[in-house]
């Protein structure tokens, strides 16, 4: 599993040409075998989400994504980094049929950002971002319960990679799931499979 996720950003990194098309590719048969279910899985999950709303970023302006992006201070991209963030990125993020991206609000302000970058091979990667001014406020567990319930609904094997010294994610992590160690990636982060409790 190590290995195929260095592939993967290795082709991202060095042959984005190669990767775009490999992006495309699996957009249409993962949209394919899974845009049924997904409505579904989704709508429990808005009703999951309450009293927060949960919305797709498809669904989002723009620019609201990447003002909220640039609104968390510099600290927070130690720890995520796993797509641009100018308004051209976020545009293809968006437009990304396989890439499942959602923001939780409340009054109306994003307070939390996660997604699910998916493969049409059941396999899918989970992201998380909280607003800084909502930490320690059941944002970052929430979001990890709605994750795990979309990949787990979706039968879908759901991984994440997690620097060792981000302790606080990690406990985050264990209230929503069961993090099973794969491996070490070439940055040093751990790599992990999502498990049931």
């Amino acid at each position: 599993m190590v290995t195929s996720y260095a592939i993967a950003h290795l082709l991202r990194d060095r042959m984005p040409f190669c990767w775009k098309q490999i992006e495309r590719t699996n957009a249409v048969v993962f949209r394919c075998c899974y845009a049924r279910k997904l409505k579904q899985v989704e709508q429990e999950a808005f009703e999951m989400a309450l009293p927060f709303i949960m919305e797709r970023i498809s669904d989002l302006p723009t620019m609201d994504l990447v003002e909220f992006f640039h609104a968390q201070p510099a600290e927070t991209y130690r720890w995520f980094t796993p797509h641009g963030f100018s308004e051209e990125d976020v545009a293809k993020l968006q437009n990304n049929k396989s890439f499942l991206g959602y923001v939780l609000k409340r009054d109306g302000k994003i307070v939390g950002y996660f997604f699910l970058r998916s493969y049409f091979n059941g396999s899918c990667y989970f992201g998380r971002l909280v607003d800084h001014q909502s930490i320690n406020q059941g944002v970052g567990t929430l979001i990890n319960k709605l994750s795990f319930f979309i990949s787990e609904s979706l039968h879908m094997r759901s991984y994440q990679t997690i620097a060792g010294n981000n302790i606080a994610s990690i406990k985050s992590c264990a209230k929503a799931y069961r993090l099973r160690p794969i491996g070490i990636t070439a940055t040093g982060d751990t790599l992990y499979q999502n498990c049931r409790l």
